[in-house]
């Protein structure tokens, strides 16, 4: 019997990972989406790898502007996280908070009061079952102080306790 999709889901769903929120594109013309499949690539140049659906408005977007942000979520952030999630009434622009978005190097968004933002061009799309990867060269960062992400595990929000005693 051959490994199920929705046993590889179910598996996936108690891997944590960092819920981040991807933009790109200019005002009027914004667009986003709540993920997860984030992570680092290189360190030299710095460039990091994200997976989403190739069937998403996001992704085609991001293809063709050449660049994007990802912005990791704040504990505080758990609205947001549901909105670009599309969990929420708002749509396109709408979730765009004035604000609560600015631009660094690339002119993709970046949400202010992130946990950290990576503003990146796009280096390489691949195509690869149901999602793309997309290759980013970081370009800009930013962090804030003391501020916990947000994570997403087995369907639910959780935060990252920073204060976990040593024994």
């Amino acid at each position: 019997m051959a490994f199920s999709a929705d046993q590889f889901r179910q598996l996936m769903r108690q891997h944590p990972a960092a819920v981040t929120v991807i933009a790109t594109g200019t005002a009027p013309n914004r667009t986003g989406l709540t993920a997860t499949a984030v992570m680092s690539l290189s360190a030299d140049p710095a460039s990091i790898v994200c997976a989403i659906n190739r069937s998403s408005f996001t992704c085609a977007k991001i293809i063709e502007n050449k660049s994007f942000s990802v912005n990791t979520l704040t504990t505080h952030q758990r609205e947001l996280a549901s909105t670009f999630a599309g969990q929420t009434a708002l749509t396109g622009e709408l979730r765009f908070t004035p604000d609560e978005w600015c631009t660094l190097e690339s002119g993709a968004p970046v949400l202010r009061h992130a946990v950290i933002n990576l503003d990146c061009e796009l280096i390489q799309a691949i195509e690869s079952g149901t999602h793309t990867l997309l290759l980013g060269r970081v370009v800009a960062g930013q962090q804030s102080a003391d501020e916990s992400a947000l994570v997403y595990v087995d369907g639910h929000w959780a935060g990252v306790d920073h204060n976990l005693a040593t024994n």
